[in-house]
């Protein structure tokens, strides 16, 4: 796990740190091998990210984008926010994207 991705013990726990880490350097890998990221592979994650919400000692609040960058270029992106009310306010505490190869 790299270091910018320390865990908030309680808010994000480290096996879902190194969990969102490991997925987004494979979808990376993926895009650059020219491969779709397919809906499924979302949803998934869409489904671990709320399963984890639910079991975080204090919450968090997840963000997930999918839209295209300066370049053109669509990119997913996962924000996770220490609550609701950061959410408005404050930088992400984790922010994951990857491009969607077309």
């Amino acid at each position: 796990m790299e270091k910018s991705v320390t865990p908030l013990n309680g808010i994000v726990e480290p096996d879902f740190l190194e969990y969102l880490d490991k997925t987004f350097k494979r979808w990376q890998q993926l895009a650059a091998q020219g491969v779709t990221l397919g809906s499924r592979e979302i949803a998934k994650l869409t489904d671990t990210v709320y399963g984890a919400k639910l079991n975080a000692r204090y919450g968090f609040e997840a963000v997930a984008r999918r839209e295209p960058d300066e370049e053109g270029q669509d990119r997913f992106t996962l924000m996770i926010y220490k609550n609701r009310e950061a959410v408005e306010n404050d930088p992400p505490l984790y922010h994951f994207t990857t491009p969607i190869h077309r």
